[in-house]
């Protein structure tokens, strides 16, 4: 129990992340912040998958769904970072422009899940050598 509240704390500290801003030219003035995130609905349904497989006691299965979630939200992070401009300013793909306009804060956030990740693969792996 206690090391499902230390994940859960983990994970709720890491998307936490999302109320900086994340992107943009001046801050304050041209500023995106992480939460257009939860725009996404796959993102959206990979931070339920990763509570689910926090919270569930199906074994294997629970480390599985919560591999996907946490996972899944590293991956919608980089994927808002390479695509976040081409709707608003570029039209276009553009890694430099991406990594020009990115704040440190983005990469504090995908730093705290990659952390987030971590944590979570060490607990599960000291559950399963106490069964």
């Amino acid at each position: 129990m206690k090391e499902k509240i230390v994940m859960t704390i983990t994970l709720i500290i890491s998307l936490s992340m999302m109320a900086f801003p994340w992107f943009g030219g001046q801050k304050g003035i041209e500023t995106i912040y992480g939460v257009t995130l939860l725009n996404n609905p796959i993102a959206l349904t990979c931070i339920i998958l990763a509570f689910v497989g926090i919270w569930t006691n199906f074994g294997k299965n629970s480390e599985i769904i919560g591999t996907i979630g946490l996972l899944g939200i590293m991956t919608m992070e980089i994927y808002e970072f390479f695509t976040w401009h081409i709707l608003t300013i570029t039209g276009h793909f553009d890694f430099n422009f991406s990594v020009q306009l990115c704040y440190p804060e983005f990469y504090y956030a995908l730093f705290c899940m990659i952390g987030t990740y971590l944590i979570y693969k060490h607990f599960y792996k000291s559950i399963d050598s106490l069964d």
